[in-house]
Formats: structure tokens, sequence, C-alpha cells
């Protein structure tokens, strides 16, 4: 029957050239690629990762338990929620404080996962899974944004490259509901979209709707991710650039004025960003830019050509200007500290809180050759590439690297744009070099007809083995330390938030006691790092979290921790806490000769954040660590909270190289230097005693429990504290 149809012309079977069948195959490979590194982390436990995710799952949660009570239009209870169990007494309110994109985009997969396709799955479960799945779709997109600039060879490259990359892959694999993965999604594909407008074959209709899918796009992006800001600020640039590049501005003073309007229109209509967004900088750059382009747009019909681009400069340098005067009389919205420490990175030192978050250190230039290695290189050769083209989206690639490039120096977090970068310039570079070695090249000599020259067969096959060679590299080096090695990096509460590659049980046991010994109403105080956990898996009230939102009360409870037993219990009274939760971390040996389990400190927990519990509580710290900012004074230990509920007693100072105890006060005035070290003893202080302010209520296995007898073993302590005055 079928072939009868075919000779009737009715039916005909579909054709696919090889080059689009090996295309596809390609990009099948990559995404599986991408999938496979950032699965990796589910070997050690299938669990949301780090802090901020267990939060954004609460909140997916709240909206699908919305949807279920009271149809589609409970979701706006959203809108109106204050989350009490955070920020006790005052409160949370969510909307305001979140990232409202990927919170409903989470809600709103889930229900289709389970509604529609039938899918038996927990929200927790999806939402661990949803960053693979959706970082290894940003593939697919980056592909599409770099076959647009440079053809398919650079696009493959360049998501091969998204699906290997360390930046990356840290900020989106299992467990990771953060809002980097969505967000970087969107915006490389309303890149893509937008890029799109500026080819010929494109009509009318399709300027309008690709501008308005871009800014549909780049907006919800915005709500998804305070960083997705970024895309907007290099489209604010190119929108500037592109009438020094183009002839015909009337169809791109149309489509920039639909994208910078659907951008503003998104980003204003919900609490975060909010309508500040479009009197921020980065708004009234985009408003900018669209005004510049009507400009530059009639000054081309009412000059002369010749002095054209003279006066367009002359246009912009004013607009540049009256941009540096107009900030002085305070019209403008100031961005938050946070965004005003990437753009200057000098006033870091301004707020030890923002200095002493993980994700804010300043990366290093062995960070930067260790995460991109060759991919540097054909980077500089593809930046050098595209500056000799000057169509828009070669432009556009050159504006997203020096932007990338600049903010990713300011924090580590940031990698991921300088990871993007690469991933463009170097799919530029390799396309160029690969067209070099394998294409024909032509040559004329005077009046004698042009000759074809091609490169050797041994030189193609000696450069095919060493790119090989060289982007294989760091995928294995170093060893323990390469691409594969870097992804494959247990979640953090399968760790217990200890760095090593293998289950450590303690926080969970100290969440599932939480949730099961402690009264309902009960409020927990505890470093703000720890404050979703509690909130969300111990199922009760907390101070402080990882949202920063009042850092007065973090200041608070960094100055509680460093100070005696009665301004502590006072700070406590204030805040009503019923519990204080400590973590100390470190490694235990046994000793052999006396049975005593031995303990150094210093892997992560509080006893290595207790110097910024001084800095952001105000306090001096010469009162109570040594100069190498880390080695408690006797002070810390005899007259500090914290330094009372560690168990621990100062026994000796040890030399790891020789693996002998040293004399005490030969290192005291100076506290740690290289290969030496404090070895403390176990001990309670505070137990059942009565007059006690504090009492013992939990301690987690892992400190307690002997080593092994022939090698040190890590621990991870989480110690409860019942307040009892």
């Amino acid at each position: 029957m079928r072939r009868r149809l075919e000779r009737a012309g009715l039916v005909r079977r579909p054709v696919i050239d090889k080059r689009t069948a090996l295309l596809v195959l390609a990009l099948v490979a990559i995404f599986s690629i991408a999938i496979f590194m950032r699965m990796l982390p589910a070997r050690y436990g299938f669990f949301l990762n780090e802090f901020d995710p267990y939060y954004n799952y609460r909140a997916v949660q709240f909206l699908v338990d919305s949807v279920d009570q009271s149809g589609l239009l409970g979701a706006s209870e959203y809108f109106g929620w204050t989350d009490t169990q955070t920020w006790y007494p005052e409160g949370r309110p969510v909307s305001e404080t979140s990232q409202i994109g990927l919170h409903f985009a989470g809600a709103m997969l889930y229900l289709i996962a389970r509604d529609i396709f039938g899918a038996l799955i927990s929200v927790y479960d999806f939402l661990v899974l949803f960053p693979v799945f959706v970082g290894s779709l940003t593939t697919i997109t980056i592909f599409l944004l770099v076959k647009k600039i440079a053809g398919p060879s650079a696009g493959l490259f360049a998501g091969l490259v998204l699906a290997v990359s360390p930046p990356i892959i840290t900020r989106g694999n299992l467990g990771w509901f953060k809002s980097e993965p969505l967000a970087l999604l969107t915006a490389i594909f309303a890149s893509y979209v937008f890029l799109t407008v500026f080819d010929r074959r494109t009509s009318e209709k399709g300027l309008i709707w690709r501008s308005l899918v871009a800014g549909l796009l780049l907006g919800y992006a915005n709500t998804a991710w305070g960083g997705s800001q970024f895309f907007s600020i290099v489209f604010g640039a190119l929108l500037i650039l592109v009438p020094f590049l183009s002839k015909n501005l009337k169809p791109f003073v149309k489509s920039s004025a639909i994208l910078v309007t659907s951008i503003l229109l998104v980003s204003a209509s919900f609490p975060r960003p909010g309508p500040s967004f479009v009197s921020g900088p980065i708004g009234l750059l985009l408003v900018g830019g669209v005004g510049f382009t009507i400009v530059a747009y009639l000054v081309r019909r009412s000059t002369d050509p010749k002095k054209y681009h003279r006066t367009l400069l002359k246009i912009l340098i004013a607009a540049l200007l009256l941009g540096v005067i107009i900030p002085g009389f305070g019209v403008i919205v100031s961005p938050s500290e946070r965004y005003q420490t990437v753009v200057n990175p000098f006033q870091r030192t301004a707020n030890p809180l923002v200095e002493s978050v993980a994700e804010h250190f300043v990366p290093t230039g062995d960070v930067f050759f260790a995460s991109y290695a060759i991919l540097i290189f054909l980077g500089g050769f593809g930046a050098i590439q595209a500056l000799r083209r000057r169509s828009v989206p070669y432009i556009f690639a050159i504006l997203f690297a020096l932007a990338a490039l600049y903010i990713s120096s300011s924090f580590s977090r940031l990698l991921v744009f300088s990871t993007l970068s690469f991933a463009i310039l170097a799919g530029i570079g390799l396309m160029e070099l690969n067209s070099a070695i394998f294409g024909r090249s032509t040559a004329s000599h005077g009046k004698k007809r042009e000759r074809v020259y091609q490169t050797s067969g041994e030189v193609r096959v000696i450069y095919a083995i060493s790119m090989v060679a060289f982007m294989s590299f760091p995928l294995g080096y170093p060893v323990n330390a390469g691409w594969i090695s870097n992804a494959d990096i247990p979640v953090t509460i399968a760790t217990s938030s200890i760095n090593i590659r293998s289950q450590v049980s303690d926080w969970s046991e100290a969440l599932e006691w939480i949730r099961y010994n402690t009264p309902e109403d009960s409020v927990l105080a505890s470093w703000w790092d720890y404050g979703y956990w509690i909130t969300v898996m111990g199922d009760r009230t907390s101070l402080a979290d990882n949202a920063t939102i009042n850092q007065t009360r973090i200041a608070q409870i960094g100055r509680m921790f460093m100070s005696d037993e009665a301004e502590a219990t006072r700070i406590l009274g204030e805040l009503k806490a019923d519990y204080v939760v400590i973590f100390v971390a470190g490694v235990k040996i046994l000793d052999q000769s006396s049975g005593t389990i031995l303990y150094r400190l210093g892997a992560g927990g509080d006893e290595s954040k207790k110097q910024w519990f001084i800095r952001i509580g105000g306090l001096n710290e010469d009162d109570f660590i040594y100069d190498d900012e880390f080695t408690p004074k006797p002070k810390f230990w005899d007259e500090t909270v914290l330094g009372k509920m560690m168990p621990f007693t100062f026994l000796q100072y040890v030399d790891l190289s020789q693996g002998r105890l040293i004399d005490n006060v030969e290192y005291q005035a100076g506290g740690r230097q290289v290969g030496i070290d404090a070895i403390y003893t176990y001990n309670e202080k505070y137990s059942r005693s009565e007059g006690e302010p504090f009492r013992l209520a939990f301690t987690s296995s892992s400190l307690r429990e002997a080593p092994s007898a022939t090698a040190a073993e890590p621990f991870a302590a989480v110690l409860i504290y019942e307040i009892v005055s």
C-alpha cells in the first residue's frame, strides 16, 4: 500500500542528507555527555545540592499544593505568602525576595509531567533532576547561537564545551535547583532568536515576533536570576553599536523597540526585579540604546553620508557624558551592594558578609587555566578573527566576551559567563583553524593563473590528533582535579558539607532529630549557612538563612556566638530562640598508646568560619584569634559561647611533616604555621549540670565514633544545644 501511495505521489519518504544526519547525531551525543557529567553526583546520594535549592523546593511545593487545592488561581497565593518559618519573627515575603521565574517554572513543569504525562514522581525528586536536563538543553541553545555566528562546526564545539566545562557543571548538576540553569537556557536562546533578526531573509512579520520572543525570554530570565541582567547589558551595548555597522536602520529601530519594551514589561511585572529595574542603570541603558538607534536613524536620513559616523560619534559622547552626570542627581535607582561589588571589585572589602561567601571569592589565574586550558588560546584566536569581521553577530560575540571576562574576574560564581565567552570565541577560533587546515586556499602570482593550495594529508592527521589530545587533556589531568573529577563531587548534604568523596550522614541525622524530637513551634539559632536545611528538612523555624535579607540579624548571631554566656543568652532571649545548632568539622585519629581520640579542626565548619562571625559581628579579631586569622586564643575557648559549645580542649601543637609533638609555647604567640597545627581532645563542656545556660541535646555520630587504628578519618559534627535559661 505504501509503495502504491508513493508511486501516486501521495506520500513522500523523508530525505535527510548525510550532513544533517551527522549534525543531529553529534548533538544527541553532546546532550548525552552533558547528562552523564551532571548525573555523576548521584552515586553519592539523590539529594538537592547546596543550600538555596532547599528553599526553592519549599516554594515550588507551596505552589503545587496551592494549585492542587484551589486550581490555577491558587498560584496567586504565592504573591501574598510571608513565610514565618524563616527569619523569625518577622518572616520572609517570598515573592519579593525570591527567584519567581524559577519557582513557577519548576511548579508548572512538574504539574505537566504529573498530570499530563502521568509521571509518578515527587516534587523533590523532580527538582533534583530538573537542573540536569535543563542544563543539558543549554548545549543545544549555545549550539544554535554559535552556529548563527560562525557556523555549525563552531556551534558543535561550543555545545561540547558547555557539556563538560566545570564552572557550568558545578552550577547546574544533580540537585542544583537554583537560578543559573534555567536562566542561562532562556537567555542564550533569546540571544539566538534576536540575532536572527539580522538575517536578510527575515520578513517584517518575522522581525516583530522574533524581537518579541527574545524580549519575553530575557525578561523572564531576569525573574529567575539576577545574573541574567548581564545579557541586558550586552544587548544595551549592542543597540548602541549597531547604528555604526548597519546601513538599513529602519527595521532595526522597530525590532530594538519591541525587544526592550518586552524586556522591561516582563521584568517590571514581577516583584523581583520589579519596576525599579526600569529606572535602574540597566533599564536606562536599554532605553538609551533604543533612543540612540532612533536618533541614528534620523541622522542617517538627514545628514551627508560622509558625515554620518562623525555626527553619530559626537552624539554618543554627549550621551555618555550625560550618563555620567545624571546619577549625581539621585534619579537612578542604585543597584544592590552585591551588584556594585561586581562592577567595582575594590568595594569588596566594604562588607565582610559579601566577602565571607565562598562563591564571592575572586578567581585566580590558576582557576581560569584549570577551567579552560586550551580554550584560552582558541578563544584568543577566535577573538582576533571576530574583530576582523564587522557583522552584528561577531560584534555581539566580542561584546559578550569582554563583559563576561570582566565580571567573572570579580566573583567565582560568575565564571559561568566566562565559560560562555570562551565557548563562543573558542568555537570561532576552531572553525577558522579547521577552515585553514581542511579547506582550500588560492594564491595569485602576477599574471599567472591562480593556484589552489591544499594542506597535505599528513598535516591534517597530525592537526586532528593534536587537537583531540589537547582538548581531552584537561578531562583527566591533573589527576583527581580534571574536568571529570570536578564533576564527580557529591552534593553538599551527602557529605555533611565537608570536601570529601564519600557519604557522611551527620547533617541528615541532625535534621531528622530536629524534625522528630523538638516541639513544632521551636525556634533554632545557627549560623545563616544552615537556615534553609533547618527550615525545610528539619521543618522548624530558623532565625537566618542564605537569603541574607537581614544583615543586622546575621551580625547579631555572630556576636552571640562570640559573646560570654550572659550576653549570648540575652541575645537569644531577644530572638526567642529555643535551640542553638553548631557545626564542627575536621579529622580524628586514634592515639594507640593511650586509646584517646585526637582531633584536628578546620574542615569547613564553624571552627573555620569564626573569623567571619567576628568581622560580621563588628568585633575585634585580635581578642579571639592569632595572627594567622584561624588559631583560637585562650579567650575564645574560655569566654565565648561558641568556644564552650565546641567539645574540645587544646592538647598540643604537632609538626605534621615529621609527625611529632612540639613545644606548646613555640607556636602559641603567632598561631598556626605551615606544617604546624593544633590537636585537641574531646571535652564536653555543656552536659546536664544544673545552673548551666545550655544543655547538649544531640551529637551526630561521626564525632565520637572511634577511627581506625591506622589512618585519620574525617568528622562533621552537628551539635544541638537546648537553651535552658
